[in-house]
This record gives structure tokens, sequence and C-alpha cells, in this order.
């Protein structure tokens, strides 16, 4: 697939960026932000995009005879691709759909932090949009040391009941969690170190590994991220109650404009987290941003600084 590529990512583009910054205030007073932009652009060598051949191979989720076939499509997984942003760190905008086959990848940092990432796309379950809400953040990670797996998980584009689908799906993202707690030692991270995190119906099946019954040690998550999460009619008040002290730290975030998962969810949801006691949790509304802002570029000063936010808050929650 052909990527873009911005005029100002090009070689001369990185200094013209940073004569800018120079200009607008004096280099001690830099913003953290600002800093955070030209380490992005320096680390990836002065080039906007990753070509799809860059981005890591993907591997079968499940080992040979343990897939099963509760979700399966005679006619194989689709796919498509939409107009490609030209702030996309990827190069690439990809849409899977009936998926019965689920992949990961991982992306693997030049030097790891410990802390690791699953990364559940969204579409609402119906579609996974790898690339922009699932290869985006794990490369905007990366300079940061935090090693990210995507996962290109099961859809239901049949209307498989959800005692059928649901459990289905919640296997496949918590199955990523286990490889990489089984792969800990090789990839350089803490198998106390691993969260879960989701865009949209990601963040919906981010919630199911936390709440969901059956799950087992090796597949439990040490902290969560809800990028703008679908709650679907699912309410956690019941399960947050009942073992609030094993809730792992939460970070919410979602966009105070946003028509499709609404904000007042994610408020209601901190509520439940705060009437529990659950410590280490945090919530951001941005201004704006609407539904699928991804990485938030182009939607405000303010849309785009979730992602510093919640590097900061992995920190400051000992992650």
């Amino acid at each position: 697939m052909a990527k873009t590529t911005s005029p100002l990512l090009h070689s001369g583009g990185i200094w013209l960026l940073f004569l800018a910054a120079l200009r607008e205030t004096s280099f001690m007073a830099m913003t953290f932000r600002t800093f955070t932009l030209l380490a992005f652009v320096l680390t990836f060598g002065g080039i906007q995009a990753v070509a799809n051949d860059a981005l890591p191979d993907e591997k079968p989720l499940w080992p040979d005879g343990q897939l099963g076939r509760e979700i399966y499509y005679a006619d194989g997984e689709k796919s498509r691709a939409p107009e490609v942003s030209d702030t996309s760190p990827s190069g690439s905008n990809r849409v899977f759909s009936q998926i019965s086959k689920p992949t990961y990848a991982i992306h693997r940092p030049e030097k790891p932090n410990g802390v690791a990432l699953v990364i559940c796309p969204g579409g609402g379950y119906r579609d996974v949009w790898l690339d922009r809400e699932g290869h985006d953040l794990a490369l905007w990670l990366k300079p940061f040391g935090v090693t990210s797996l995507v996962l290109k998980y099961r859809t239901n584009n049949a209307k498989f009941p959800d005692d059928v689908y649901i459990p289905t799906v919640t296997s496949d993202a918590r199955q990523a969690i286990r490889l990489l707690r089984e792969e800990a030692a090789n990839l350089s991270i803490d198998p106390n170190k691993i969260g879960i995190s989701g865009f949209s119906a990601g963040g919906n099946l981010a919630l199911n590994v936390l709440f969901h019954e059956g799950a087992e040690e090796e597949t439990r998550a040490n902290f969560a991220g809800l990028f703008y999460p679908w709650f679907r009619q699912d309410d956690y008040a019941a399960a947050i109650e009942q073992d609030p002290a094993n809730t792992p730290p939460i970070f919410v975030m979602n966009a105070a404009d946003d028509p499709i998962t609404p904000a007042h969810r994610c408020v209601e949801f901190y509520g439940k987290l705060l009437k529990a006691k659950v410590k280490k949790t945090e919530l951001h509304i941005v201004n704006q941003g609407s539904h699928g802002f991804d990485l938030g570029e182009g939607r405000g000063g303010s849309t785009p600084m979730w992602k510093e936010s919640f590097v900061k808050w992995m920190a400051d929650v000992g992650f």
C-alpha cells in the first residue's frame, strides 16, 4: 500500500521544526509536547510513515488445535483500505472484517522499559481498524520504551449471539496477555507490568478482560487503558464492588462531543471506580474529537495530548 509523507518531515523539515520551536520559546523553556514531537520525528529517522513491510510480522494468536471453530466465515477474511491520514505513523489504514483466525504483531522498542501493552483496535466488533487504532499507537509508544502487542481479534459479522461471541473474543485478548507473559524474558518486559488497552469496541474488549469471569492468573492485566470505550449495555458496578482490591489501575479517555460512545458513560464508570475506592484510576474528557479520533492529531491543541497523559499516568502508578 502506498504511504503518504508530509513535506515537513523530510530531512530538511526536521530542522525547520526545530528552528520554529526555538523561535517561539527559548530552548530550556520548550514545552514537554515540543520535546515529545521532536523526539518522535528524530526517532523515526526524519520520515513520517513506516512502510507496511517495516511493520512487525503478524503471527497466529493460537497454537495449532487450540483455536476452535466458534467463529467461522466460509468465504474468508475481508479487508479494505480507506484514505490514510498524513499524520499516521504507520502510513497505512487497513480495516479487516470476517476475522476467524486472529493474529498479533509485537513492536519492540530499542530500549524497553519493562512495560508491555496489548492494543485492541476498535470497529464495533464488525471490523478491526488495525493501523489507525493499533499500529499507530504502538509506533508512537516505542520511543518511550513500551513494548506493544497489536491484536487482530475475531470479529462478529454473522450475528453470533453474545454468549458465543463475547467469551470467544475475550479469550483472544487474554491469550495475547498470556503470550506476553510467557515471552517476558525474551521481550525484556516485567511480567507484572502487562496492560490491556482498546479503542471503542476494543475498549469494551479490554473491559471484558478485566471483569468477565474465567480469567486465569497468567491472563490478568496489571493495568488498563480505555480510549473512547464502548460500554454496550453492560454494567460493571457489581464486578467492581465485588473485588475492588483486585481491580487494576485504569486510565479512561474520551471526547465530550463523542456521539457514538458518549462521554457520560465514562464519567459514570469512573464514578463507580471512585465509589469502590479503586486506586490509581484517572479520567480525561477532552473538549473535542468526536468519535474515532485515534491519536488525536488535527483535533485541536489539547486532544492529541491524551497520549502523553497516558504515558505519564503509567509512570505515576508504577508502570
